[in-house]
């Protein structure tokens, strides 16, 4: 019996990019394609000035959403512009045949991880009090939706970067994993270092997270 006949067929990953970039980039031959990215590319300046001006003009501060937002959406144009421009160079897509199976399942989400896992983090720091009772689970959970959640999800993928895929998609992967996991640099060290003793105005002895320059009480 051969298992691998009832297999259900596999989408082809670059007929499905080619769907995408003609549904919702307009590519339908090289002009428009060249057209395209130079749209996206277009978009980065302008998002970059106008996302972190509303939220000025609403909250008379940027903030860590404001910038986390701008960084979105550019890197999102970004990827659109590289994706595109790759569409056409066969030689760079991976020749790894899609597997279909869990890890690949997993692997789906890697994108959505590194997107919202800092956007979760910021939620759980902003919502819940940094008491000295609770500051290591709110900054564990911080690092863990920010940094550990992106990782985990990009490793599935490492099995598909051979060959001279490897040269676009393996800086790609690491770039884009490390950007989210950069939001909890000072986290990540105010966890391993500890609060340390810090004399207050009344005379008594606070405890204050040096690096992220948070006083618990």
């Amino acid at each position: 019996m051969n298992l691998d006949s009832e297999k259900p067929d596999l989408p082809d990953p670059e007929k499905i990019a080619e769907q995408i970039a003609r549904t919702f980039g307009g590519v339908t031959d090289e002009a428009s394609r060249r057209r395209a990215i130079r749209n996206w590319l277009l978009m980065v300046p302008v998002l970059t000035v106008l996302i972190p001006s509303i939220f000025y003009l609403r909250f008379l501060e940027v903030g860590p959403l404001g910038w986390g937002c701008t960084v979105f959406f550019d890197i999102y144009c970004l990827l659109w512009a590289l994706g595109l421009y790759f569409l056409p160079k066969k030689q760079f897509h991976s020749k790894v045949k899609l597997r279909g199976d869990w890890m690949d399942r997993v692997a789906a989400f890697w994108l959505v991880g590194c997107a919202f896992g800092p956007l979760l983090g910021w939620v759980v720091t902003a919502t819940f009090p940094i008491t000295f009772r609770s500051w290591r689970w709110v900054y564990g959970a911080r690092v863990f939706l920010a940094a550990g959640i992106p990782l985990l999800l990009a490793l599935p993928m490492l099995r598909y970067v051979r060959g001279k895929a490897a040269w676009v998609s393996f800086p790609l992967l690491v770039l884009l994993t490390l950007i989210p996991a950069s939001t909890t640099m000072q986290f990540t060290q105010d966890l391993w270092a500890g609060p340390t003793p810090h004399p207050s105005e009344s005379g008594e002895t606070e405890w204050y997270l040096t690096h992220t320059e948070h006083s618990l009480r």
